[in-house]
């Protein structure tokens, strides 16, 4: 018994040498974590942006129509010469569309003079929305064109005087409705309704 009580009283004195010198300040410093260390606790913070405004700001961008547009063999602010003009000009240009918004019943097309917009070059409506162009002298046989200011239906292609040049918009309208007209009606009239009926429009202008 005497011999166990020396052995368990020795390991006990052994221990608390132990703890003394784990408790003592001894001047060391702990070392100073490295440049990996701290970049593998670093937390990258995302913007502030909620999922329901991220989902919001993509739905947006789905649903946004596009833009009715319109294409001919000249672009919009161009200088217009021959076969575009005055006695070249004996039919209608070439015309591509698209993005003809929902709801259209009918298009039309009107070609005016800006510095001389009583004069009425080309009326034309009642054009089926399901064309997505005309072919140059070309009008689907439903639809229906005004008088121009020549005497005759349907095209007159733009001729300034001589000597001046003149400014021309060539518009493409979506309308909600088909027009109550027929061939051969007044032109100013029926640019009127084209215009209290229309859902959209998109022009080129240009300079002959």
């Amino acid at each position: 018994m005497a011999r166990s009580s020396r052995f368990i009283a020795l390991a006990c004195f052994t221990s608390l040498i132990a703890l003394g010198a784990c408790s003592r300040q001894d001047g060391r410093q702990m070392a100073k974590p490295t440049d990996s260390q701290i970049a593998a606790t670093n937390t990258t913070v995302a913007p502030s942006t909620s999922a329901g405004e991220l989902t919001d700001d993509v739905a947006a961008i789905d649903t946004e129509p596009a833009l009715m547009t319109l294409s001919a063999p000249f672009t919009d602010g161009a200088v217009v010469s021959a076969p575009f003009v005055c006695g070249d000009a004996a039919q209608s240009p070439e015309l591509t569309w698209t993005n003809v918004p929902a709801g259209t019943v009918s298009l039309a097309l009107i070609l005016t003079d800006e510095d001389a917009p009583d004069d009425v070059h080309w009326v034309a409506a009642n054009i089926s929305p399901s064309l997505t162009g005309l072919a140059a002298g070309t009008l689907p046989s439903d639809a229906i064109q005004a008088k121009n200011s020549k005497g005759a239906i349907g095209f007159a292609g733009p001729c300034p005087p001589e000597g001046s040049t003149h400014q021309y918009s060539l518009t493409l309208y979506a309308l909600d409705q088909m027009l109550e007209f027929a061939n051969g009606d007044d032109g100013t009239a029926m640019g009127e309704a084209i215009s209290a009926s229309a859902l959209d429009a998109t022009t080129i202008s240009f300079t002959a």
